[in-house]
């Protein structure tokens, strides 16, 4: 076991039956106020424990003999115990309210059982935790909080006599309360340190993790060299030509009547199982996954950067859709059918959006494609002419003929209908 792991182990329990004190007034443990509140609680409470300490030992050594100091401990520590309840009027103030009260108060001590016993010295434990609970931010007002306890310190020191005349002291027990208070002093600023920088170091944990989110998220939002040049670049304006991209464009045949009939979760359910098989091999073919469009799927080749085979890599994955679907409809009983189209052409992408970033594709290619898909046929894959050439060998084809299609007229259209036998049907596509 760590050190620090050591500290932690015993520590928590400790602290457990304290924690609605130590976490009163704390709202975000991780925003930078909210950690200061919790540390003056702390603070606060390591305060009282160290008073009544020493009231404990007074009141042993003798009750009536040292009366005045226990009756003093313990009224500060009343005092110290509500610096919490100054959150209300925000950290500075509870902060204010315990810096006083402790000037006030080991004022009072140094009074009562005279400079000897060094009870002074708990002052010099709070301009480092002055800067832990304030911050860099308010340097001028930690100095000035440090400039008036080192004028109280130094008028202890040179001002008060060295022996009390309220509550004479033994030597002994002069010299023994100096050695406590020396120490206590340490180890209350080391356990300040320790709680502030474990504190500090939790929230940037949490900041890593919600930065590892966000990075996840805009991932899944656009492409990997896409996000790097937004992030290194925000005000720049991303759209890029693309001389060469193949368009996939996957619908779910009969959504519409299954949607009317499913509940809402069976229906997310269902559409979350089929989409994620398909990023499963989006992935796997080297293909970006532009969007979702209700039950549509759209998934590009060629994009962001150049690619080498893109064609062949979208005739792949366009027959693993249907692998998928397949077993998928004999895994739940039920036929599930996609109709899916392939073009390929030029195209341009981008990064449309401010709040909601999102990258698309546009022009000629991707609204071909879309037709492909609308006049398809259920369990099959349409291409175009263009994509037929493009994709090249190693993929059998059926050709359709000439088929009129809105907006663009007659076009020459086929379908893939396999892995050609002859072809390696070992390789990857993705990187041919």
């Amino acid at each position: 076991m760590t050190f620090v792991a050591a500290i932690e182990h015993f520590a928590q329990p400790a602290l457990k039956p304290f924690g609605r004190y130590l976490n009163y007034g704390v709202g975000d443990p991780h925003r930078r106020e909210e950690r200061a509140a919790a540390l003056l609680n702390f603070v606060s409470l390591a305060t009282v424990f160290s008073n009544t300490g020493f009231a404990v030992i007074f009141l042993l050594l003798g009750p009536v003999r040292y009366l005045p100091f226990v009756a003093a401990l313990l009224a500060f520590s009343l005092v110290w115990l509500a610096t919490p309840l100054l959150h209300r009027f925000g950290t500075l103030a509870a902060g204010t309210y315990l810096w006083a009260t402790a000037a006030v108060g080991l004022s009072a001590y140094a009074l009562i059982a005279g400079a000897d016993a060094g009870l002074q010295y708990f002052l010099l434990a709070g301009p480092g935790i002055l800067i832990m609970i304030l911050g860099s931010g308010r340097l001028g007002l930690a100095s000035m909080y440090f400039s008036v306890y080192l004028v109280v310190f130094a008028a202890i020191e040179l001002a008060f006599p060295r022996q009390s005349t309220i509550m004479p002291m033994p030597e002994s027990v002069a010299t023994f309360t100096f050695i406590l208070s020396v120490s206590m002093s340490a180890i209350i600023n080391f356990i300040a340190a320790f709680y502030t920088f474990r504190r500090a170091e939790a929230s940037e944990d949490a900041l890593e993790a919600e930065h590892e989110r966000s990075e996840r998220l805009l991932l899944n939002l656009m492409p990997a060299s896409i996000a790097v040049r937004l992030k290194q670049r925000p005000d720049e304006i991303i759209a890029d030509d693309l001389p060469a991209v193949t368009i996939l464009f996957a619908d779910i045949v009969g959504f519409t009547p299954r949607a009317a009939r499913l509940p809402a979760d069976r229906l997310v359910s269902f559409l979350n199982r089929i989409f994620s098989e398909f990023d499963r091999l989006a992935a796997e073919h080297g293909l970006e996954k532009i969007k979702t469009i209700g039950d549509a799927y759209m998934v590009a080749g060629g994009l962001p950067e150049k690619q080498e085979g893109h064609a062949r890599a979208v005739a792949g994955i366009a027959l693993d859709m249907l692998e998928v679907t397949a077993a998928l409809s004999r895994e739940l009983g039920e036929e599930i059918a996609v109709r899916i189209g392939i073009h390929s052409g030029p195209a341009v992408a981008g990064v449309i959006g401010s709040r909601k970033l999102f990258y698309d594709v546009w022009g000629d290619t991707v609204n071909t494609a879309a037709r492909m898909e609308q006049y398809g046929q259920a369990g099959r894959i349409q291409v175009s002419h263009e994509a037929r050439q493009a994709i090249g060998e190693g993929y059998s084809f059926e050709e359709r003929g000439m088929v009129l299609i809105k907006g663009k007229g007659r076009m020459k259209l086929h379908f893939l209908t396999g892995r050609a036998e002859a072809f390696d049907s070992a390789s990857n596509p993705a990187a041919a």
